[in-house]
């Protein structure tokens, strides 16, 4: 999510949205705690196969629940930042420059970056001296001013920011009441950063757009904790898909999982833990709040695929039984994907098969919402489920009914949401999982 998207602009909101309702144990109303429509009643407890956590075996050891993959994010060839450096640029009088300051220098010392890029080929993080600019933020910029400064300030003889270097992640942090817009999307509205590529010259510079959003939550800590998310989403993305437009790196869901790309706003690392209820919260011995963000490797082994992970406890989460489907991208070619296949206006239930690595030691809630509904608000699916919670081994039954195509996505989305503790705690834990319909 956040990756510049034409000119520069994201066209979502996820982090914005759920970051309005962190708090510093953790965040549980994230997309997913955008409302109740479109969610299954809790009902009776049919099918259920034990205690909370039981093995598949009643009386046996615990035998993990057959579950469907988790997705991989594809290396398309391009480069990583093998050896980045981060060099915050910021306006005169940003009273959150010190702030900004304090948390790249952070980044440095906890195990967060290192934990989020060092399986892609990236090492640790470098963070140079500051560059104050000598105005004050004005009101509006565009992105192609901002490509514009970066360009002109990495030339010349005497560049204000440097020669210009490929391993340096230039990042704007804009301050409160500076709005980068364009016809993409505007910051604060649309989107709360975003990542790119220009050229100086004839090297590739990669950039980082972060916005200062105040008021969201309205929690006098909201706007700060919004700014830190977004730029460690960002800082994560770039070092990992500096160049996303001319030669992408880590982009993009497998073909199997294609959908999680369109839903989560691009697919990049951290995009694809946007979603989940518990994306954003303060590590333990940190200051700063931070968002977590893909593990291929913790994918591959079903382990939480959103790192760091926030508290201890074996991994859950709710698989949509789906099969092959031939799905056309917009504008693109079909590909063979991972969904399912209902006519609209047709009504088709489909099991979900609830899977833990380990006992979870109770219950767990699920909760099914139309992916469109909770980006626009506009539902393109009616969804309902024959019961609310469940444990290792148990099946939930999905019903739905596709009535409008979602033409950006070329069918429909929806999302589970695995909800374990008690929300805004800090040991709450959600899961999240995509499924695809098609026509």
């Amino acid at each position: 999510m956040l990756t510049a998207c034409g000119g520069g602009a994201a066209a979502t909101s996820s982090v914005q949205d759920a970051a309005s309702t962190t708090d510093t144990a953790g965040a549980s109303g994230g997309a997913g705690g955008a409302g109740e429509g479109g969610g299954g009643a809790p009902g009776a407890d049919a099918g259920a196969t034990g205690g909370a956590g039981a093995a598949a075996t009643a009386g046996g050891p615990f035998v993990p629940a057959p579950h469907q993959t988790l997705p991989q994010v594809i290396n398309s060839g391009g480069p990583v930042v093998t050896a980045p450096k981060v060099l915050p640029i910021l306006y005169t009088g940003d009273t959150g420059a010190s702030d900004v300051g304090a948390f790249l220098q952070e980044l440095t010392r906890t195990t967060y970056w290192g934990e989020t890029t060092s399986e892609y080929g990236v090492g640790p993080l470098t963070v140079l001296p500051t560059v104050t600019l000598s105005e004050v933020g004005p009101p509006v910029i565009s992105d192609a001013e901002l490509q514009a400064m970066l360009i002109e300030s990495t030339s010349g003889a005497n560049p204000a920011f440097g020669a210009a270097d490929p391993s340096t992640i230039y990042m704007f942090a804009l301050p409160s009441g500076t709005i980068e817009s364009d016809t993409q999307g505007a910051c604060c509205t649309d989107f709360d950063g975003y990542h790119s590529e220009t050229t100086g010259g004839p090297i590739a510079l990669p950039y980082v757009v972060a916005c200062a959003c105040p008021g969201v939550g309205g929690g006098a800590d909201s706007a700060l904790h919004l700014r830190t998310i977004a730029i460690s989403h960002e800082l994560v993305e770039t070092a990992t898909d500096p160049f996303p437009h001319t030669t992408p790196a880590f982009l993009g869901a497998d073909h199997d999982h294609l959908v999680w790309s369109s839903v989560t706003g691009g697919g990049e690392l951290a995009d694809m833990c946007v979603l989940n209820e518990d994306a954003f919260f303060i590590p333990p011995g940190s200051q700063y709040m931070i968002q977590r963000s893909w593990s291929n490797a913790a994918a591959e082994a079903t382990a939480e695929p959103c790192v760091p992970t926030r508290s201890a406890g074996p991994y859950f989460n709710t698989f949509p039984a789906l099969g092959p489907v031939s799905y056309t991208v917009r504008l693109g070619r079909p590909f063979t994907t991972q969904g399912i296949k209902i006519p609209l206006g047709t009504t088709l239930t489909i099991p979900l098969n609830l899977y833990s690595s380990a006992d979870t030691g109770a219950d767990w809630t699920v909760r099914v919402f139309d992916a469109n509904e909770l980006k626009n608000g506009s539902s393109n699916l009616s969804l309902s489920l024959d019961r609310a919670t469940g444990h290792n081994g148990d099946t939930i039954n999905l019903t739905i009914t596709p009535h409008t195509k979602d033409a950006m996505l070329g069918g429909e989305a929806f999302l589970l949401f695995s909800e374990l503790g008690t929300p805004h705690s800090g040991t709450f834990r959600s899961s999240t999982m995509v499924g695809l319909v098609t026509n």
